[in-house]
């Protein structure tokens, strides 16, 4: 369990990630049979890593919960099909290196693709890379309205198509030979008007199919069928050309894709704030950690004397570590902590909640300017009155329950009543001893007590 849980242990399995996919980069067409070898052997050597590494999450949290988290399935699935495409390599004698292979298996139906399945390793890293995986979040949540805006997009593209075609299904391909209308950029039909439109949005040659759509050189030239009743028809005009891709590339290029990049720095901007005005995964995950090496017994209660050096041993905004721990940096912490005491000891349910009402109650106040901290021990002592019989197994003194705030405070006291006690007692042994010394006595006449 320390091993899976470890830091250095998550740093290392991303480091062999990385280089697994330089590994994967550097596969090449006509490469030689003994390169390809190479390539055989690390990535037996990466998929014997990632075996491992998997072993020792389910030895140390234990198959359920090892499953429970969706990122450790997505881990457990590539191990199994990176053990499949060995076995296929195997078959396939891709470890061969200067010498005749027998028969092969590569025309097994789906091993080209088992081999690109090999790519899912890359998104482990998403998992431990904080900044990617909070844009991939942002992704996710922006598909509802990206959705939408795909739906309006798709309804202008599609007017803008039935007025291309309507205005400009004459327009002559050939009229200089530059061909910058094809078979495939044209108005000719709604399928190519709509494929044009799209290309046009990525503001490839729009200029180009907009002078031909102009009708600068007659009727006669510009029209594709320059007779009966085509003539003239469909071949465009010189300010309706000019309004008509204009009005696209403001509209559809412009505005229509701009939206899909304000929605998603939106939501990422939304999510930002909330990362800041809430507590990360990584801190909660911390506290767990630091209660465990408190707790290795997993009794889900310490004793509240434990209280203070849990605090020292957590990172802000939930605790200490890193500054500089003192008894009144403890007590200003401790002292806006609502743990109830039951029989000497402290839940964990308790005392985390405690820890995160703490710092989501400085976040409030710094916002809104309300002084949280201050309501929140009446509230509490009120709740402690109101109903006893919510904390069973609670301290109480004259009918309020009592807290690790207070528990703190009171050890403190009693040890500098203590400090102050010992130091009088030395003062008084001294005073004491100094009156055996006899005034013009010689040294041997000291008699020690």
């Amino acid at each position: 369990f320390q091993i899976a849980e470890s830091t250095n242990f998550e740093y290392a399995i991303t480091v062999v990630i990385l280089l697994n996919v330089v590994s994967m980069v550097v596969k090449h067409y006509n490469q030689s049979d003994c390169f390809t070898a190479g390539l055989y052997y690390i990535n037996c050597v990466f998929c014997t890593i990632f075996i491992v590494e998997a072993t020792i999450k389910i030895i140390g949290l234990g198959p359920r919960w090892y499953i429970y988290d969706p990122w450790n399935a997505f881990d457990f699935v590539v191990v199994i099909f990176s053990i499949v495409t060995i076995v296929m390599d195997t078959l396939n004698q891709e470890y061969a290196c200067g010498v005749e292979k027998g028969e092969a298996v590569a025309d097994v139906p789906g091993l080209g693709i088992l081999r690109v399945f090999r790519i899912a390793r890359v998104f482990r890293l998403v998992r431990r890379m904080k900044g990617l995986r909070q844009q991939i979040e942002t992704l996710i949540i922006s598909l509802p309205s990206l959705g939408n805006i795909a739906a309006l997009l798709t309804l202008m593209i599609m007017i803008f198509a039935l007025l291309g075609v309507t205005f400009f299904y004459n327009v002559n391909l050939e009229q200089d030979g530059e061909e910058r209308m094809d078979s495939h950029a044209n108005y000719f039909h709604l399928d190519a008007a709509l494929f044009s439109l799209f290309r046009q949005t990525t503001g490839e040659a729009w200029n180009s199919i907009m002078y031909y759509t102009m009708n600068r050189n007659g009727f006669y030239n510009s029209c594709d069928k320059a007779y009966l009743d085509y003539y003239g028809d469909g071949c465009g005009d010189q300010y309706l050309g000019i309004f008509f891709h204009v009005g696209w590339q403001l509209l559809g290029t412009y505005v229509m894709m701009q939206l899909f990049t304000a929605v998603i720095l939106e939501n990422f901007h939304e999510m930002t704030q909330g990362d800041i005005s809430t507590i990360p995964i990584e801190k909660l995950n911390e506290f767990v950690d630091v209660w465990h090496i408190l707790d290795p017994e997993a009794e889900e209660e310490i004793p509240v004397a434990k209280v203070p050096e849990l605090i020292a041993s957590l990172s802000p905004p939930m605790g200490l570590r890193g500054k500089l721990v003192s008894r009144n940096a403890l007590m200003a912490v401790i002292k806006d902590l609502s743990i109830p005491i039951r029989k000497g000891k402290v839940q964990y349910r308790d005392t985390f909640v405690a820890c995160v009402k703490r710092v989501l109650a400085d976040d409030h106040s710094d916002e809104d300017g309300m002084n949280v901290d201050s309501e929140e021990p009446e509230d509490a002592s009120a709740i402690g009155e109101a109903e006893p019989s919510s904390f069973s197994g609670s301290a109480h003194f004259r009918g309020r329950r009592i807290t690790a705030a207070e528990d703190f405070a009171a050890r403190a006291v009693q040890k500098a009543f203590r400090d102050w006690r010992e130091k009088k007692i030395q003062v008084v042994k001294a005073v004491n001893l100094t009156l055996w010394i006899p005034i013009n006595g010689e040294p041997d006449d000291f008699v020690t007590q």
